[in-house]
């Protein structure tokens, strides 16, 4: 009888020659996209926007309003998550720190 380690160890060879066939077939030229400009895209709404629009929103006055707010929870999250490890940490030192002493 095989052991479980003998059995994954084919079953991941057997989908890399798999792979590697299905790789072969479809030659090794990457395919090109025509008439497609480098872009990325409003992290709002989803609009093709230029590279080089920093934050990546395309501009509308409603994707503003939404990137901000989005901005504005992210950071209240972040500095909440802080200072609740930091609460944790100090409370955490104060009660060895009384624990020791008495």
């Amino acid at each position: 009888m095989a052991s479980r380690k003998d059995t994954i160890l084919k079953a991941a060879k057997r989908t890399a020659k798999q792979a590697h066939a299905a790789a072969s077939k479809r030659g090794s030229k990457p395919r090109a996209r025509v008439g497609i400009e480098p872009h990325r895209h409003c992290s709002v709404c989803w609009k093709p926007i230029s590279l080089d629009s920093e934050p990546a929103i395309c501009g509308d006055d409603v994707c503003e309003k939404m990137f901000d707010r989005r901005e504005k929870s992210r950071k209240r999250f972040t500095f909440l998550m802080y200072f609740g490890i930091a609460l944790f940490v100090g409370l955490l030192a104060f009660q060895i720190i009384m624990g020791a002493s008495g």
